[in-house]
């Protein structure tokens, strides 16, 4: 059985629109991504976004890179009996239909040796790797940080986060 021309190409149409939609639900949306500036020769800079799942699967971040750092690890800051700690964490979970806010004092990025000093301004190219097997690529914006909570000095355990 053969099909008119305008039908295949009606029925190829068809299933791009749904194989695209399939991976469309299957992604994250990003927004608010920015990386705050650090004073000249700093070694670590940090990165907040709101990540949003509109699908009905839980999807983790397992990884994240970029050219312009050596590394970037995902990391959550907590208080503890009056001590700031950093916990790396080994991936960053985004329920189904729900969203994770990487924010200071919170779930972030760490992004660990600059290869060189970027100020406000500057775009960082970043790649997130999925546990669904794709990659997203953005282009965070450098700013200079201005939080909105002004949160009261934490002592840092075994001197580990600056500051006395």
């Amino acid at each position: 059985m053969r099909l008119p021309m305008k039908a295949l190409l009606t029925l190829s149409a068809l299933l791009l629109l749904i194989c695209f939609n399939a991976n469309a639900a299957n992604s994250l949306n990003f927004t608010d991504a920015w990386i705050a500036e650090a004073p000249p020769g700093a070694s670590v800079m940090a990165g907040y976004m709101k990540i949003e799942n509109p699908s009905s699967t839980d999807i983790d971040i397992v990884s994240v890179s970029s050219p312009s750092f050596k590394q970037i690890e995902m990391h959550q800051s907590k208080e503890s009996d009056g001590f700031a700690k950093m916990l790396p964490q080994k991936k960053l979970t985004i329920p189904a239909h729900g969203n994770l806010i990487l924010t200071s004092g919170s779930y972030h990025l760490m992004l660990i040796k600059p290869e060189k000093w970027f100020k406000q301004g500057d775009s960082i190219n970043v790649s997130f790797n999925l546990s669904n097997h794709q990659t997203i690529t953005l282009d965070l914006n450098v700013k200079k940080a201005t939080f909105a909570v002004k949160r009261p000095a934490m002592k840092c355990a075994a001197g580990k986060c600056g500051g006395k």
